[in-house]
């Protein structure tokens, strides 16, 4: 009697085949998925490394749920641009919707810029004289205007963010880009030198003057415009901030309002002002038309005074 044992190993070793057929592709998406942090890593290196970016000890770990990626502390340096290192100080997350990112949230950002003012603390200054802010304002909006029109743009929400360069600084807390129908909402709750803003008056307490031994300010309507002013005096002493700032910008529209604070030291002023600002730009991808606009007040006026002789100080200079 002929045996049935062939025709019954045949079907199983089908079943078995089949088996493998359909475990193989699982076994690859598990090996791809608990290889994602090197696999992200390599992809995010060599797509920064075509934007002319890089990334020394770059890492990222990607979260169980494929949404959310974080960052390693890292230092980024890039060879062409404005900027020249950005830095994670203490890393930083990458929120995503699908393959797409959305969102980076970060404790603190240092921007490196290639070229900056040789006395960036003095930009409140500069604000009061608009021959001085009107080139450094329009290259400020068109870069933002620019970053608005990008289809990739991104939310950004950094506690802290330190721009400058060589150690010349200004710092601003409280950033957020968030993306609008039309381009971008940004709102910063404080900007100034790194010496002037708030984070800095608890690194360095002792350089708060005693209430007891300062003297009383002037009123600003009993200064003279015309008092003589030491050459160093007419940009260090002016200790000012940015506060409370908010900008709607598309790809050649921008409209930002703040408040300036000034603790007028110079001249005699020393009290503390709030002074309201207001930019607009137009036409910010042809020939732009940036306007400045400044609060009326005795301190706006005698610190328009300051400005033009900090620029005339400057020109002489060059």
């Amino acid at each position: 009697m002929p045996s049935s044992h062939p025709m019954t190993e045949a079907p199983k070793r089908k079943r078995r085949w089949v088996r493998w057929v359909l475990a193989f592709p699982l076994l690859i998406a598990l090996a791809l998925y608990l290889a994602r942090d090197p696999i992200a890593t390599k992809l995010a290196i060599h797509a920064l490394a075509k934007r002319g970016t890089s990334c020394e000890g770059l890492a990222l770990h990607v979260g169980w749920a494929l949404q959310s990626v974080a960052i390693d502390p890292v230092t980024c340096t890039r060879a062409e641009g404005r900027v020249t290192e950005i830095a994670f100080a203490e890393g930083a997350t990458l929120e995503l919707a699908g393959t797409t990112p959305r969102r980076v949230v970060a404790p603190e950002v240092r921007v490196e810029l290639r070229e900056a003012p040789e006395r960036l603390e003095d930009a409140g200054l500069v604000l009061f004289d608009e021959a001085l802010a009107r080139p450094p304002l329009t290259s400020v909006l068109t870069a933002v205007a620019n970053f608005a029109a990008r289809s990739d743009r991104v939310d950004l929400v950094f506690e802290r963010v330190v721009l400058g360069r060589e150690g010349r600084a200004l710092v601003a807390r409280g950033v957020a880009a968030r993306r609008t129908e039309e381009g971008m909402l940004i709102t910063v709750d404080e900007l100034g030198p790194r010496a002037a803003t708030t984070d800095a008056v608890t690194d360095h307490p002792a350089d708060a003057t005693d209430s007891d031994s300062a003297e009383a300010p002037a009123p600003a309507d009993s200064i003279a415009p015309e008092a003589p002013v030491e050459a160093d005096s007419l940009g260090p002493q002016l200790r000012w901030s940015l506060r409370a700032l908010e900008a709607r910008a598309t790809s050649d529209v921008l409209d930002g309002r703040a408040t300036l604070v000034v603790d007028a030291s110079i001249a005699g002023l020393g009290r503390e002002e709030s002074i309201g600002v207001a930019v607009r730009g137009r036409d910010l991808r042809g020939p732009p038309d940036v306007s400045l606009t400044l609060d009326g007040s005795t301190v706006v006026r005698v610190l328009r005074d300051r400005a033009r002789r900090f620029r005339d100080r400057l020109l002489n200079q060059r």
